[in-house]
């Protein structure tokens, strides 16, 4: 599974939103998009989900076009999912049954692939069972949002796209939907695209990074290689380091040493600093 834009432009109402765009999305990558405000991250993921009907350029999935309508217009692509922000508002049946079966009974899916679907995406969520008959509308904030990411990830889509999918969330719950989001990917061996400001999820959960600017694809690296040693696209962005990395720069001027970390995730950067910093200290005892 690969889908590919070739020199993809987007404009809208006279403005070009994204600027002669070439990437290719392979299959089993976690690809966070970053970028500031209005750099056309979100254009980006519409066009992939096809959700903008016209742009220039060429967008393909295993070096095929993907469908357009008689008019020339892209059509909307069945097979990738789409999480947008505050996903909870896409909730519109009246039971969490009823939530989790409407896409899979739009594909025709039997009865008892529905029963066996529903049980593995309420696990794959931490959701209970117990919840099926619930109106979701009645549910807390949390349990909505998990419920409309489990009605995308039921129909089992090969690429997902994720739109700031945990805005609101208090950092634990933050935490604890991303690592079910990327156990779910690593599971399936899906491809997810993540657009996030939050530089240190960026840094924890992705594969590769896409640095978008002013409606350019300034760059797409290998997440260790753009946070460890190419940090110079992130000043050109105008975006900070995720913190971990800017602790991994501070020790490195206090202690005058290049510290090579095995990741960019911050587990492997703190593991690091407290080492350097512990020989550091008896050093100084000595």
């Amino acid at each position: 599974m690969v889908y590919e834009l070739n020199d993809v432009s987007v404009r809208i109402n006279g403005e070009e939103i994204l600027q002669s765009v070439s990437c290719t999305l392979k299959e089993g990558k976690w690809i966070s998009i970053i970028g500031q405000a209005g750099a056309g991250k979100s254009t980006f993921a519409k066009v992939i989900k096809g959700l903008i009907p016209f742009f220039k350029g060429e967008y393909t999935h295993n070096q095929q076009p993907l469908p357009r309508d008689s008019k020339g217009n892209m059509k909307v692509v069945p097979q990738i999912g789409y999480v947008f922000q505050f996903p909870e508002h896409q909730i519109f049946e009246t039971t969490v049954y009823k939530e989790l079966t409407f896409a899979p009974k739009v594909k025709g899916e039997s009865p008892e692939r529905l029963e066996e679907a529903i049980m593995m995406v309420m696990g794959q969520m931490g959701l209970s069972g117990d919840l099926l008959q619930e109106n979701p509308f009645q549910l807390s904030g949390g349990l909505k949002r998990l419920i409309a990411i489990a009605s995308v990830l039921i129909a089992e889509p090969e690429l997902l796209i994720l739109d700031e999918p945990t805005a609101g969330l208090d950092p634990i719950s933050r935490t604890a939907l991303l690592k079910q989001l990327k156990a779910w990917q690593g599971e399936k061996n899906r491809t997810v695209l993540f657009i996030s400001h939050q530089l240190e999820d960026v840094a924890e959960y992705s594969d590769e990074v896409m640095i978008f600017k002013k409606g350019r694809l300034l760059v797409h690296l290998d997440v260790n290689e753009l946070f460890l040693k190419h940090i110079a696209f992130m000043e050109q962005a105008g975006l900070p380091l995720p913190e971990p990395i800017q602790l991994l720069r501070l020790i490195e001027a206090i202690s005058g040493r290049i510290l090579e970390p095995a990741s960019c995730r911050e587990e492997d950067i703190m593991q690091l600093v407290r080492s350097v910093w512990q020989s550091r200290g008896l050093q100084n005892d000595g």
